[in-house]
């Protein structure tokens, strides 16, 4: 039995009798160029689709960041106890703690501090803030004076001492500690039961 082999068909333009063999490649050259044109005209046909970009093009805005007519919650001025506030003095690399009492202001190297609230844990919820002793965030929200001038209003935490504080061109100030006092029950509360059951 003889091998097979592999069949190869060659194609090859072969002119009509009486016809110019130029002039019939040029008619396929212009018939293949039109085809080209065609099919890409069909590109140009498509609508245009706009582009929706996930990203916003302005930064969302910031619920930590300091505003000088940012509002003190009510349960934050109730609560008493002092902070500890670092000072750290950017030319000569010094610092410096200093305590704050609420509703006592303090005057440091042209600075003034007043606490004006206390919160033991701090967090935000719609936009509100509130306080959750479940949360580990102590906060304190005070006003930082430099010459009579207000330069920062707001909440410092002490779990993120670095990234929320009044960061200017000579100094860089944030909170260290927070101490609370327990809430003391009147003395008419801690007795009611025992007056009414008298």
């Amino acid at each position: 039995m003889a091998e097979s082999a592999p069949l190869l068909r060659v194609y090859r333009f072969t002119p009509i009798e009486g016809s110019n063999p130029s002039l019939s490649a040029t008619v396929v050259l212009v018939g293949l160029l039109l085809m080209a044109l065609v099919l890409l005209s069909g590109c140009d046909n498509k609508p245009e689709n706009n582009i929706q970009w996930q990203l916003p093009l302005q930064a969302p805005e910031d619920v930590h960041v300091s505003d000088l007519h940012a509002v003190l919650p009510a349960w934050a001025a109730a609560r008493e106890g002092h902070i500890d506030l670092v000072f750290l003095h950017k030319n000569t690399a010094r610092k410096s703690v200093v305590s704050v009492v609420k509703g006592q202001p303090v005057t440091f190297k042209g600075w003034q501090v007043r606490v004006l609230g206390l919160a033991q844990g701090l967090r935000i919820k719609s936009g509100a803030f509130l306080d959750d002793e479940s949360v580990h965030n102590a906060a304190a929200f005070v006003e930082l004076l430099r010459d009579d001038k207000l330069m920062y209003r707001g909440w410092l935490y002490q779990e993120f001492p670095e990234l929320f504080g009044l960061d200017d061109a000579g100094w860089k100030i944030w909170l260290n500690d927070v101490i609370i006092q327990p809430v003391l029950l009147e003395n008419n509360e801690k007795t009611g039961s025992l007056s009414s059951a008298g």
